[in-house]
């Protein structure tokens, strides 16, 4: 669909309701937003038609009028978001009532806009992207919150305690993040995104929590930095979300955090200006924290953080995209790395001991647009040998993970994650996007709904490795957002995302703990209404020298 420009394009309004709308028109309604006070006073008013909306429930709509909207989201929506993108759609049960609540109210909103020329509304979760951005001069970034708010007791997690992040609101309203220790229920609350949080990696000093945010629909995300202690809030870039771009990795010594951007420009007053690298390339970045400052170790366009290496020297695993990946070992210092190119490895995770890694192998190639890389043919996640080892084999041939997967016809993952326990030997899998014919469990193994784990020690992951007591509390259109191991391994927690409740509501999500044992899953964070957007989970690191 081809909409009209003009000062304020208000044709995208009514579109925004039902979120027919292309990437590129819901980052021009983003951007405008941003800048634009009369439009954001015309989303002001979308709470007052909502409630007008809420009483007309008992009006019969037209037959069709639902099937009309909900084929449209099918045939259009879904087409046009990414496959990495699309867990957040609007929710199967329920649908009639969200579908013929937005076309009214687009009735409504349209009858009562003025002659002339108005603001437009933006997709969901727009009004807090604004509000962080009315404190901003057209050329600031954001650094930090103004005013440090207060903690409520003591936030800081001890070793093998586990905290989350909260992301609480209401429709049409601003929205407030915290960061909650579970086991005493202390908060500090933090800069509120603009949409959820989709990745968290505490540092090993248990000072610092970074995190990944969505920004709004602009199909940008946001990277941060939360000191605990006071609730500073440090904003270190924005990167158009791409696969393999969630991975946060802190040195052993909590120094510095390395992260990926993928460079874009939403405009001056959106908070995510222009870097100093060229749009739609993609390179590592570093943030130190004893200095609070951040910038752009690579300048390749291809290069991706990945894992640091045990050692004295601060050693940053750097992966390339490229039709056969390589990586390399970037030091942060001015000795040398001894490490040679290590080809046909991507994106390795090291093992907490230092002693092994989780990796990817295969065939890559770029998305439709020429700047999200996946896996092609073959995509595959392995477990390298032991580094110690001293035979003549390398340690990077490995052996895959999936144990009983294989790759016909090319048959591959295009993406998805994997994660350490503790212990150097429990691993965890989920979000793969299989691009093969299932392989088992009745048509659905591999699932991206899955969580697989299992023990290095103990044999690869299977079909059986499906984590089958958190199946019951996965909905039809729920996702997985992330997975952590508890310090003692017998728990995992699980972000679980929920689908949108309506046009404007907050993002929502069920933060479980999952015994390992087959036990019940357990939800942290407890019931509200709304209910609020709870996780990722980190846990306070053994290994803390603060």
């Amino acid at each position: 669909m081809t909409m009209r420009r003009g000062p304020h394009p208000d044709e995208l309004i009514s579109a925004s309701l039902t979120d027919d709308l292309t990437y590129d028109e819901r980052a021009e309604l983003d951007r405008h937003l941003a800048g634009c006070a009369a439009c954001r006073e015309t989303l002001a008013a979308f709470t007052v038609e909502r409630d007008l909306v809420a009483g007309m429930r008992e009006v019969e709509p037209p037959r069709n009028l639902a099937a009309r909207v909900r084929t449209g989201i099918e045939a259009g929506r879904l087409e046009q978001r990414p496959w990495w993108r699309r867990g957040g759609g609007l929710a199967a049960a329920g649908g009639f009532v969200a579908t013929v609540g937005a076309a009214a109210l687009a009735v409504l909103l349209i009858s009562n806009l003025p002659l002339g020329p108005v603001g437009q509304g933006g997709s969901p979760q727009p009004t807090a992207s604004a509000t962080a951005s009315d404190e901003l001069s057209p050329s600031e970034e954001p650094s930090a919150s103004a005013t440090p708010p207060a903690t409520t007791g003591d936030v800081a997690l001890e070793p093998g305690q586990v905290g989350y992040l909260s992301l609480v609101g209401a429709p049409f309203s601003e929205s407030h993040l915290y960061f909650i220790n579970d086991a005493n229920g202390a908060s500090v609350e933090a800069q509120a995104p603009s949409g959820p949080i989709l990745s968290a990696a505490f540092s090993p000093t248990n000072e610092w929590l970074a995190y990944i945010t969505q920004k709004g629909e602009s199909g940008a995300n946001e990277v941060w930095a939360l000191r605990i202690a006071d609730g500073t809030t440090l904003h270190l870039g924005c990167s158009l979300a791409a696969p393999f771009t969630d991975r946060l990795a802190w040195s052993p010594d909590g120094s510095y955090l390395a992260y990926t951007l993928v460079a874009d420009d939403l405009g001056a007053s959106s908070g995510c200006p222009a870097n100093d690298r060229d749009e739609r390339t993609t390179d590592a970045w570093i943030f130190e924290a004893p200095t609070g400052e951040h910038y752009h170790l690579t300048q390749d366009g291809d290069a991706f953080a990945a894992s640091f290496l045990a050692g004295e020297t601060p050693t940053l695993l750097v992966s390339h995209a490229a039709e056969a990946p390589w990586s390399e070992a970037v030091p942060l210092a001015t000795t040398p790395s001894d490490l040679e190119r290590i080809d046909g490895v991507f994106m390795p995770l090291v093992s907490p001991d230092g002693n092994r890694a989780l990796f990817w192998r295969g065939t890559m190639a770029l998305e439709p647009g020429g700047w999200a890389w996946s896996f092609s043919r073959g995509g595959m996640p392995y477990v390298s040998g032991d580094f110690r080892s001293s035979g003549p084999a390398s340690p990077w041939l490995g052996e895959q993970l999936f144990a009983d997967l294989t790759t016909p016809g090319g048959a591959a993952f295009a993406a998805g994650r994997f994660s350490w326990g503790l212990d150097s030997d429990l691993v965890a899998f989920w979000g793969g996007a299989w691009n093969g014919t299932p392989q088992g469990g009745q048509g659905t193994y591999p699932d991206d709904q899955g969580v697989y784990i299992g023990r290095i020690g103990a044999g690869l992951l299977t079909v059986d490795s499906r984590l089958s007591n958190l199946s019951g509390s996965i909905g039809e259109q729920d996702w997985i957002v992330d997975v952590i191991f508890t310090a003692d391994g017998g728990d995992v927690v699980v972000t679980v995302g929920l689908p949108s409740a309506g046009i404007g509501d907050p993002p929502s999500s069920r933060l479980l703990r999952v015994p390992l044992d087959g036990g019940d899953a357990t939800q942290l964070g407890g019931d509200s209404d709304p209910t609020p957007w709870n996780g990722p989970a980190v846990i306070g690191r053994l290994n803390s020298s603060g």
